[in-house]
Order: structure tokens, then sequence, then C-alpha cells
């Protein structure tokens, strides 16, 4: 007897969302059913079959603007990609779609609010207490996961469990996002392709904290220690040439790398550390920490042993699908684990509360390169 599917369906039509819809096709355990976009933002998308948003090839599911066409759908669960570039914007917007699903006993998986990685930790309780009521209240299941915050923290605690003392613990992300195909995605938040004077979010101490705090925070919680406070810094290189990228140039004297450094204390030193080092081209900031790969994720532990793991986003031979392949690494974290979150026990999920979370029918494929749309290389 064939099992019956899950029924999904993907809030948002922007990067994340457009990767989630080609990335459940084929898949045994769930299917698409409906995929809701905004009509004021995104208006170019209602009537749209979703399936051209990252391929030329249609799926039959077409994009509506009518939340309630998407609740008559009855799914058993929704993908949450809506995007958002600042933060606290993006936890009260998500925030009122979490309610609206989670009460009517929809489970939602999400690449997006702090908040929810580490609830017990959270710096807004009283954010979580309305989430965990309405998922109380339809008896249904959330989880909150991604790149980092989500699964740099998973590398980490790993390479912990080969520790006996630690002095310090970093995980470390170099990308080169030169290949971004929209600048509002990249300057808002790292003030890339702005003048140095610009202040971008993440320049905001607060904003850096409430982006990657909990996750520090779980850190030293799952090693036995309370963060006793935040140090941060923010650190910009201009281009001294013209770079061509994803949208078109930046200019000489315009941002074009930054460093974001976000320190967590315990016994009165900088002993969790996540550092971003973002670059436009691998040839700004030679003085910075460099690596020849333009993704990665790098979790250094100094202590005994010192031991470092590297996690390279993009093959060698193919640097120009860093974005995209990002994006898919997201998306995969949520989706991945939507069986598990409808199976879960009702309330907000953690990474703690089930075993990993691997892809269904992974080898029904030999591709190594997809012909997508989204941040297609130019």
């Amino acid at each position: 007897m064939e099992e019956k599917k899950l029924r999904v369906v993907v809030i948002g039509t922007g990067n994340v969302a457009g990767v989630a819809i080609r990335c459940l096709k084929g898949r045994k355990n769930m299917e698409l059913v409906g995929v809701w976009g905004h009509k004021e933002t995104a208006p170019q998308h209602i009537g749209m079959d979703s399936g051209l948003l990252d391929l030329d090839e249609p799926n039959g599911i077409i994009i509506t603007g009518d939340e309630e066409e998407i609740f008559a759908l009855k799914p058993d669960c929704a993908v949450m990609a809506i995007n958002i570039r600042n933060p606290m914007a993006m936890a009260k917007v998500n925030g009122e779609w979490y309610k609206k699903f989670l009460s009517r006993g929809i489970n939602v998986v999400s690449p997006s609010v702090p908040d929810l990685i580490w609830p017990k930790g959270a710096f807004d309780q009283a954010y979580v207490e309305e989430i965990r009521k309405a998922a109380e209240e339809g008896n249904a299941s959330i989880f909150i996961n991604g790149q980092e915050p989500g699964y740099a923290e998973n590398q980490a605690m790993l390479l912990a469990t080969c520790s006996n003392t630690i002095k310090t613990l970093t995980i470390r992300e170099m990308y080169n996002y030169s290949t971004a195909p929209v600048r509002d995605e990249m300057a808002p938040s790292y003030g890339f392709d702005e003048d140095p004077e610009y202040q971008c979010a993440l320049e905001n101490p607060d904003t850096q904290i409430y982006i990657w705090g909990l996750t520090i925070k779980n850190i030293a919680n799952n090693l036995g220690y309370e963060i006793e406070g935040f140090k941060t810094s923010f650190e910009k290189s201009v281009a001294t040439e013209p770079i061509p990228v994803g949208w078109g140039t930046i200019e000489p004297g315009k941002v074009a790398a930054v460093w974001v450094r976000t320190c967590g204390i315990v016994e009165g030193r900088e002993a969790i550390v996540i550092e971003h080092i973002n670059r436009m081209s691998q040839d700004i900031a030679p003085d910075w920490p460099y690596t020849d790969r333009v993704g990665q994720i790098s979790v250094r532990i100094e202590g005994d042993p010192n031991l470092q793991a590297d996690m390279n986003v993009s093959l060698p031979e193919q640097p120009e699908e860093l974005s995209y392949e990002g994006y898919v690494f997201t998306a995969m974290r949520i989706v991945n684990a939507i069986p598990h979150v409808c199976a879960g026990k009702p309330g907000i999920l953690t990474i703690h509360d089930f075993p990993m979370t691997l892809p269904d029918n992974a080898f029904r494929s030999e591709a190594t390169h997809i012909e997508h749309k989204i941040c297609k290389a130019k």
C-alpha cells in the first residue's frame, strides 16, 4: 500500500521559496499543493506557474495571492520563505503567519527568526509564548533552522565532542557574494556597494546579538555554561577598482568586504565567537582571514586538542554557483525536516527533538549542476 504523501505549501516566491518548490519535486513522502505570493511586493508572480520560479518546467501549481486559498488546501505543513531583510520586521511578519497556520493545526518549517531556534534562551520570551500557545491550540509543531544560524551550531557541537578543554570556539563564515543577483539583499544588511559612512543593519550591535547571540547561548548551554555578556565589532573594506557583481558593478571607494564579529563571554574571556568575513571579490582585504574557496563555514576549536573542520559550499570547478547552492543548503535544512516536524510533539521543536534530517529519495537524480533561473550566473 502506497504511503500517503504529506501535503506541503510554500509561502513566498523569493530565492529560498523557489528552491524549496523545485526540491519538493520527486519526493516520495511529500508533495507541493500550493504556493502563496505577495500581491504588492511580487505582483508579477500572482497567477504564474510556481515551477517557473527556478526552472523552465511548469509544475501545475499556480501561485495565489489569497491566503484563504492556502488554508483551504488543508496542508500538513507550510514552508515559510518570505524574503524580508530586516530581522526584526521578519520576526513580526513571520510570527503572524506562524500563528495562523499553527492555530489551524498546520505544521510550519522556516529558516527565519533566531528566537525560535532555541526558545529556552530566547531574548523575546513573550514572542516565543505567543507562538507556543498557537501551536498548543492547533496541536501542531514548528521548526526553525537554516544555514547559520542553524547548521553551523550543529557542526560546532559535533566537533566539540572531540574536545577535552576549550579556550575558544569560533564559527567563521567566509563567502564571496559576488554572484548575488539582487543589490537590495546585500546593501541593507552588509553595506555592500554603499559609501563607507553608510550604516548597515549589521553595524548595530543589537542586530548582531539578536541574529547570532542565541546560537552562542545555545552552544554555551550545551557545554554547561551561561554567557556572561557579548562583544561585537564590524569592519569594512572598500573596492580599489571596479568589481563586476551579480547586479552590476561595485565602483572604487564603495564597500566590498565586511568582517562581522559577535563574541560570547565565558569565564571572563571571548569563548564562543561567530564571524562573517564576506567579500565581493577574492582579492579585497588581503590581510583578513582568507580561504581560496568562495564559500566556507569553518569551526575552529583552540584548546586540548586543537581542532578545525571546514565545510565548503559549491565545488571548486563551479565557484559561480555559490549563491544558488547556498540557498539550496538553507532550504534543505527545513524541507528535509518536514516529515519529522509533522510527526513530532506539538510546540516549538529544535534539532534536539528528532534524528538527523536526511533527504527522502536522495538518489533519484545524478545531477551535480541544475539549469536553474534563481541566481543565474552572468
